[in-house]
C-alpha cells in the first residue's frame, strides 16, 4: 500500500491542478495558472505523477527541478478493457476519470460529464469495458467562438442566464449557457435510455454551472480526475491492481 506522500499533477489545457495524497487519501488540492508557479511549491525528491494533456515541457521541467516523476499515459496497463478505435489519440484525463469511478463501481454502468475546456462524455459499461463517448466545446471556448468569428460580439465569461436574453449579453449568456446545459441533459437522457441502471458523475471545472445533481441524482466529484490519476499510477507503477 503507498503510504508516503505523492503529488498529482493534472496538466489541462487551461491551468494546472495539484492533488496530494497520502495512501490512498487525497489531502488538499491547489490550482497554478503556470508552470513557474507550481515548480516554486514543489521541491526536490517530490515524488509527482502526472497525466498531462496540455504543454509537453511540463515533465522535463520537474524532472530538471529534481522531482521523481512518473506520467501514466492511455498506451501503459489499464484496469479496464479499451475499446476505442484510435487508443494512441485518447486523451488521458478521460481514461483517468473511467479509472476514477471503476474504484467505486467495479461493475456498473457509468457514465462521466466532465465540463471543462471541452465538456466530455466517457461511458464504461457492466464487463469493464470503456466504449467512448463525446467532445464539444466548452463554455469558454463557446463565447470566445462567438467572440472571434463575429465582429461586433463582446467576449464574456459563464454568467447566470434566463431563457429570454433581453440584451445581447443577455442573449450570449442564455445561448452559450443554455445550450450547454440542453446538450449535458439530453445526452444523459440518452444514455439513460439505451444503458439499464446507469450512474452518471459529473466533474470539471465548469461543472458549478450545472444544477443537474439536484434534478437528477448525479454525482459530483470535482477531484475526479486527480483520483483517477492516483489510480492510475498504482496499477501502472506499482503491484497493487485495482478491484
Amino acid at each position: 500500500m503507498q503510504s508516503s506522500k505523492v503529488f498529482v499533477l493534472d496538466g489541462g489545457n487551461t491551468h494546472l491542478k495539484l492533488g496530494t495524497f497520502v495512501g490512498q487519501q487525497l489531502m488538499e488540492t491547489k490550482r497554478f495558472q503556470d508552470r513557474m508557479s507550481l515548480e516554486k511549491y514543489l521541491s526536490a525528491d517530490d515524488i509527482v505523477v502526472i497525466a498531462n494533456v496540455g504543454e509537453l515541457q511540463l515533465q522535463q521541467d520537474l524532472i530538471a527541478l529534481g522531482c521523481q516523476v512518473f506520467t501514466v499515459t492511455n498506451m501503459n496497463p489499464l484496469p479496464f478493457t479499451n475499446a476505442y478505435q484510435t487508443p494512441k489519440t485518447l486523451g488521458i484525463d478521460r481514461l483517468c476519470n473511467i479509472a476514477a469511478v471503476l474504484l467505486s463501481h467495479p461493475k456498473r454502468n457509468v457514465l462521466v460529464v466532465d465540463a471543462g475546456t471541452c465538456i466530455k462524455f466517457d461511458l464504461i459499461n457492466a464487463e469493464r469495458q470503456y466504449c467512448g463517448g463525446s467532445i464539444s466545446p466548452g463554455l469558454a471556448l463557446r463565447y470566445l467562438s462567438l467572440n472571434e468569428h463575429t465582429a461586433n460580439l463582446p467576449l464574456l465569461a459563464p454568467a447566470p442566464w434566463e431563457l429570454i436574453g433581453k440584451s445581447t449579453e443577455e442573449s450570449l449568456h442564455s445561448g452559450v449557457m443554455g445550450s450547454a446545459q440542453a446538450e449535458i441533459h439530453w445526452r444523459i437522457q440518452e444514455f439513460n435510455n439505451r444503458y439499464e441502471d446507469l450512474i452518471v458523475y459529473l466533474t470539471g471545472g465548469d461543472a458549478l454551472y450545472f444544477d443537474l445533481a439536484q434534478k437528477n441524482d448525479i454525482f459530483v466529484d470535482e477531484n475526479l480526475t486527480l483520483k483517477g490519476i492516483y489510480a492510475l499510477y498504482l496499477h501502472q507503477h506499482s503491484s497493487l491492481p485495482l478491484p
